[in-house]
């Protein structure tokens, strides 16, 4: 078998646009994929802001005795009354 009739100066002239248009792809998404990466690492750090403000979720009002605090550990706490802020007994009536 003999190789096909070649024509160099024909082939140079039928692919001098498909090489340019995939050149220009390439360029196009190297630019592209630079400009993905400045603006990914050179971005502004979102640590910046100011943290949002936490927000408790209210149930209602907690039941006696149930009393939440920093030394929280689970467990109902019972709040013991002050006696000295208890009032005076009635005193009796007949005198």
């Amino acid at each position: 078998m003999t190789p096909p009739d070649t024509n160099l100066k024909k082939q140079k002239k039928r692919h001098k646009g498909p090489l340019i248009g995939m050149a220009l792809g390439v360029t196009v998404a190297v630019l592209l994929l630079g400009w993905f990466i400045s603006r990914t690492m050179m971005g502004t750090p979102e640590t910046d802001q100011a943290p949002p403000e936490q927000v408790q979720d209210s149930t209602g009002i907690p039941a006696e005795g149930a009393v939440s605090g920093p030394d929280d550990t689970g467990a109902p706490q019972i709040e013991e009354p002050d006696p000295a802020l208890e009032e005076d007994p009635v005193p009796p009536a007949g005198d």
